[in-house]
């Protein structure tokens, strides 16, 4: 027995009363919602809460339009531009070309709303995911690798050069570090010519860096790796231990064990090392030696 199977529309399926009901109810709040958010000006009103809420803040970002795609659904902020006031220092602001929040599938660790995060800063794409939970946050960045002359804007008085392979797993509860798993690499990493205790270093090209840190429990972070230069490096350096986080990073005390050596192509500066390091066990080439104080005054001593 023949069957018709061709249908000429929509309207020739005929569904129970109650389903065409439940549908409509369902599609109607949909479509209201997607026809509100593409022709109302969602963008220069959340821009003027944004200001609102910031007024008599010394950190003002602002951004030149933000607008939606319901396509792999995601939000477009353009022209951001963060006050160098925000990051407690005083200059340009950071420029930022544009930034994608893309929503993705729901995150289970921690529960919460999962978002990969795309921009540009100074010609450099940065991408990584970020997850908001009840009270915890995860940031996840996967092998990618940053070119450090373009980001130095972002890192304040440091001057270095270079490309940096980062693999970072972050979590953050209450504010503060609850887990941290980091292992960054470069080989081409180098120093250019600054000052040190009034000697001016020429550039140093120390090529190999690679570090491996961890944590568990705020707010130590233990470094199991950390190793700078290789044998065609004015400087090679291989140390661990640990460091304990405060809130002002400089303040933050470090004990870290391991090694130095140098060579002469430090230039100037080799004399002044040399004798600095001569009151340390020299093994094999390399000084013995423990760094203690903090991370903005480190202090070498005798292991």
């Amino acid at each position: 027995m023949a069957v018709a199977s061709e249908i000429q529309s929509l309207n020739e399926i005929h569904y129970k009363s109650k389903i065409k009901v439940i549908f409509l109810l369902m599609l109607s709040p949909f479509l209201f919602t997607v026809a509100f958010l593409n022709f109302y000006p969602i963008g220069d009103k959340i821009k003027e809460v944004i200001k609102t809420s910031l007024k008599g803040q010394v950190c003002k970002p602002d951004f030149d339009q933000l607008h939606m795609e319901w396509f792999f659904p995601k939000v477009i902020v353009s022209g951001l531009s963060i006050p160098a006031s925000c990051l407690d220092r005083a200059g340009a602001p950071l420029e930022f070309s544009h930034l994608t929040i893309n929503y993705n599938i729901i995150n289970f660790s921690p529960l919460g709303l999962p978002f990969r995060i795309d921009t540009e800063f100074g010609g450099q794409p940065i991408s990584f995911y970020y997850v908001q939970g009840l009270s915890e946050q995860m940031v996840r960045i996967k092998d990618q690798t940053l070119d450090l002359k373009k980001l130095l804007p972002l890192m304040g008085d440091m001057k270095i050069s270079g490309k940096v392979t980062v693999d970072l797993n972050l979590g953050l509860k209450n504010k503060v570090i609850n887990t941290l798993l980091l292992k960054a690499q470069s080989k081409n990493l180098q120093l250019p010519p600054q000052n040190v205790k009034g000697f001016t270093t020429p550039e140093l090209k120390l090529n190999e860096f690679y570090i491996e840190a961890s944590s568990d429990a705020h707010p130590r972070i233990q470094i199991d790796k950390l190793i700078v230069g290789d044998t065609g490096s004015p400087v090679r350096a291989n140390f661990k231990g640990k460091i304990d986080l405060q809130p002002e990073i400089n303040l933050s005390p470090i004990d870290l064990v391991g090694e130095v050596a140098i060579t002469e192509a430090l230039g100037p500066l080799y004399v002044f090392a040399q004798g600095f390091l001569s009151k340390f066990t020299q093994k094999d080439g390399f000084y013995q030696m423990r760094v203690g104080g903090t991370l903005g005054a480190a202090e070498p001593i005798s292991p």
